[in-house]
């Protein structure tokens, strides 16, 4: 077996419930594809995958967000870990999807998790509607692939600086990218929580994989929306610096964000190489990567000749060589499914006229022959064969053999007349076929040009409205940031004053003022976790703030002989 340089991991994961909920749907994976061991949230802490040298077949690192209410998000990070999980190790085992390149059997693991989220959220009723983000950063040799779905996130921390590198599936991020909103306004938006894709929600899932080359110390940080929407990516590489490990960096982040509300669950994971395969630097930049013609769209196991059946999940197979240059033994397969699979092949449905159980609006079809009516030709008919004879102006020919009488009946039968107004009626119905047509051809072409025009205008008024309501909210916004920040410059006017008076005699009522001051920081910290919209509270709620400090302001003041010495008596205010 062949050496390569060195690639060492250093690494840690946890995953916190938060503040405010009562489940944790988050999940994470770390997975060493070349011994096929892995560590989840659902799993103790393996010390063997906190600090382990890199083999043949790379690592892989993830962050899922489950979402769907009661248990179905829970079900779905677990789903969506555990799925990709499995199917790298057995897609890198197989003999024909072996072959494929690394970040193609990423992708494809990524989108089988996807089929089979969708498919438990359609066959059992508990998972209605449950989805999942999916946030993975897989390395082969010295490259790193970033596999995206929804909106957790992964950022790269080299020589000390930070790079967001994936990019949230929101709408807040496309109206970022299309210039309608900033990156500030977005993380109070009222649409912040909307994403475009997740895990589960369909058939089809577009993972967007990219990819740069690792260097030597490069950390990467990956985590839920439950700690990328409570802190600014400075304050985390500022933690991750000055921590010292990645224990104690993952508890500060997270004791962070629960501090600042933690409404949501938090999960973080943090990895960092090092070793002789990595070079000192390089771009940062990521490069994407368009999803190959070549890779399936479902997995065929069967696919390929000769290919043994996975092994039982019971049955783990040894950890290989980190060196090793050859296949591993074929990888434990999932022990237990987590649903049968929807039936998806369409060839064996009978085909039938019966349209009961069609879904969807059915539009009327007409064809020509259906057009040409048999009642013009009957009415034709009808008045030319009892329209009365004028016997006297028009005698009946013996030569006339087309009229003949019926010897039963004693009535005339003029079957040369008939014949004769039938083909007339309907030589005149062709011409009424193609007024018809013409007519019906305008018509349509005039309601799809009124259809065109009108949706033209509601697009129109729709995207006004957008842009009026944008600018109102970042009116708001701004308003909102002014009048708090204008507090706190009044506070930290205050806090001045107090450092700058020290006289022992004052220190009680000093530390009591230091104390109001706190708690009305804190509660500005609260206000400022309001929406813009609910810019009314917000107001009431600067003006109460306001007023206490115009009290302690006068306080403060007065012990400085800028108030009249009648008010230096006035015990601190309490908030």
């Amino acid at each position: 077996m062949a050496d390569y340089p060195s690639i060492n991991l250093a690494l840690y994961a946890q995953t916190d419930v938060g503040m405010v909920r009562s489940g944790n749907e988050d999940n994470f994976l770390i997975l060493d594809l070349s011994s096929g061991k892995s560590w989840t949230a659902n799993e103790e802490e393996p010390q063997e995958l906190l600090t382990y040298s890199q083999g043949y077949y790379g690592s892989l690192l993830a962050v899922s967000d489950g979402m769907g209410g009661a248990l179905a998000g829970e079900v779905a990070s677990r789903m969506a870990v555990e799925t990709v999980r499995d199917r790298m190790l057995q897609l890198q085992a197989h003999e024909v999807y072996g072959k494929m390149s690394f970040s193609e059997r990423l992708r494809l693991s990524i989108e089988e998790a996807n089929l089979l989220i969708n498919g438990e959220s359609q066959t059992n009723p508990a998972h209605k509607g449950l989805g999942a983000t999916f946030t993975a950063v897989a390395t082969h040799g010295n490259n790193v692939y970033f596999g995206q779905v929804g909106d957790s996130r992964a950022y790269l921390i080299r020589q000390g600086r930070i790079y967001r590198i994936t990019k949230d599936q929101s709408l807040v991020q496309q109206l970022i990218d299309a210039g309608q909103i900033t990156e500030e306004e977005a993380e109070t938006h009222s649409y912040r929580n909307v994403i475009l894709q997740a895990l589960g929600a369909h058939n089809n899932v577009n993972v967007e994989v990219n990819t740069l080359s690792l260097c030597q110390m490069d950390t990467l940080l990956l985590c839920s929306d439950g700690l990328s929407g409570k802190m600014n990516q400075d304050e985390m590489v500022r933690i991750v610096n000055q921590a010292g490990d990645f224990k104690s960096a993952c508890q500060q982040l997270i004791r962070l964000a629960n501090e600042r509300g933690g409404e949501d669950n938090i999960t973080v994971v943090l990895a960092q190489f090092s070793g002789a395969g990595l070079p000192l630097s390089n771009d940062v930049t990521p490069h994407s990567l368009a999803r190959s013609p070549d890779t399936p769209t479902e997995i065929n196991w069967s696919a390929g000749a000769k290919t043994d059946p996975l092994d039982d999940a019971s049955q783990t197979s040894p950890a290989a060589d980190s060196k090793a240059t050859e296949p591993l033994p074929p990888p434990p397969t999932q022990a237990t499914p987590f649903t049968a699979r929807l039936q998806r092949d369409s060839a064996n449905l009978p085909r039938t006229n019966d349209l009961s159980d069609r879904r969807g609006p059915i539009t009327a079809v007409f064809s020509v022959e259906e057009l040409d009516d048999p009642r013009l030709s009957s009415q034709s008919q009808s008045s030319s064969s009892t329209a009365p004879l004028d016997r006297g102006t028009s005698p009946l020919h013996p030569a006339d053999t087309s009229s003949t009488l019926n010897p039963q009946s004693g009535r005339t039968s003029n079957s040369g007349a008939h014949t004769s107004a039938s083909r007339v009626s309907k030589k005149s119905s062709r011409p009424n076929l193609l007024i018809f047509i013409g007519l019906l051809v305008l018509g349509v072409a005039g309601l799809v040009v009124s259809a065109t025009s009108y949706f033209r205008q509601q697009r129109q008024e729709r995207d006004a409205q957008q842009q009026a309501q944008l600018k109102l909210q970042a009116e708001h916004q701004k308003e909102k940031e002014g009048r708090i920040g204008r507090l706190r410059d009044k506070i930290a006017e205050i806090n001045k004053k107090l450092q700058a008076n020290d006289k022992p005699s004052l220190k009680e009522k000093r530390e009591a003022w230091n104390q109001s001051l706190n708690k009305l920081s804190l509660r500005l910290d609260e206000v400022n976790q309001m929406s813009s919209e609910e810019l009314a509270q917000i107001s009431l709620a600067c003006d109460e703030i306001n007023q206490e400090l115009k009290k302690i302001e006068d306080e403060v003041n007065s012990l400085q002989g800028l108030l009249p010495p009648s008010l230096s008596n006035r015990d601190p205010i309490k908030v």
